[in-house]
């Protein structure tokens, strides 16, 4: 998006964190927003068009024609997003390619909801969503952890036949909310859900351990969620490696019925990008205001 001439902002109120705290657009690039505002969200807009989204949106693509396609940028932004080795120097998966191999596995006809953690970002940037409706990030809308596993029951619930819900979330959030894994193994006619599992609350590891504070209450006792998800009715596997992935893609294979539980041990050296840029600009407002 940097590289972009001019981008329209269709309904969103251009946060920091949408804006990836300035970094986001070129100093070139023209901006247009759309919104049912009465004035510009934030100085960025060159300019606003106060309108509803979906009106508008419809007569923009009346003023093309249908003359248009996504695939090009969309097939080079993959190509530019960083994979990782499919396993560190702890002998852990990096979740990157974690995530990349499961984007290739995963029922394309998907649902994604996803808890709040320092693994929020694996799915957006590496798992195709078919439709804007198709991804639920609930943890991030509340800035809270442990809502995921709720969240999944309820989308179970609406999901239409023939898709697969995806649920996405860490260890610390999943055993927040582990007694809903059995209202989502009763309520999912077909559902995966991906635990991505570093024995730890890895934001704090990579916010306050990297200052030097003591991480022992950071970590968490390496859990079983493979033996719990077996337990409560659901098929399941540990993932070590990329291989191990095969147990999923037979039970795709066989219809993908039920719910089936990946407990994938992902390294805590890893650090999210997103986290990293909000570190950032989390000290350069401390430098400022000492300053």
């Amino acid at each position: 998006m940097g590289e972009a001439d001019v981008v329209l902002v269709a309904g969103a109120r251009l946060s920091p964190f949408t804006l990836r705290f300035g970094h986001l657009l070129g100093p070139d690039t023209t901006v247009i927003q759309i919104d049912t505002a009465l004035q510009p969200t934030n100085p960025r807009v060159d300019t606003f068009v106060s309108a509803d989204v979906k009106s508008a949106a419809e007569h923009i693509l009346r003023m093309l024609d249908g003359g248009t396609s996504s695939e090009a940028w969309r097939a080079e932004a993959r190509k530019r997003v960083a994979e990782g080795p499919a396993q560190t120097a702890d002998g852990r998966l990096d979740p990157r390619a974690l995530a990349t191999a499961l984007d290739a596995g995963l029922p394309e006809r998907r649902t994604v909801v996803q808890d709040g953690g320092h693994f929020l970002g694996w799915a957006p940037m590496y798992w195709r969503i078919p439709r804007p409706q198709d991804l639920v990030m609930v943890g991030t809308a509340f800035q809270s952890i442990g809502l995921g596993l709720a969240s999944a029951v309820g989308a179970a619930r609406a999901v239409e036949d023939g898709r697969t819900l995806v649920l996405a979330s860490g260890d610390g959030g999943f055993l927040m909310g582990l007694s809903d894994l059995e209202s989502l193994i009763g309520a999912a006619h077909s559902a995966v859900v991906v635990i991505y599992n570093d024995a730890a609350y890895g934001a704090e590891i990579h916010q306050y351990g990297s200052q030097g504070l003591t991480q022992k209450p950071m970590l968490i006792p390496e859990v079983d969620f493979s033996g719990i998800a077996r337990a409560l009715g659901a098929e399941s596997v540990i993932i070590r490696s990329l291989a191990d992935l095969a147990a999923l893609t037979d039970w795709i294979d066989a219809g993908a019925k039920g719910t089936f539980v990946a407990d994938c041990r992902i390294t805590s050296s890893v650090r999210a990008p997103w986290l990293s840029e909000w570190m950032a600009a989390k000290q350069a407002a401390k430098a400022a205001v000492a300053g």
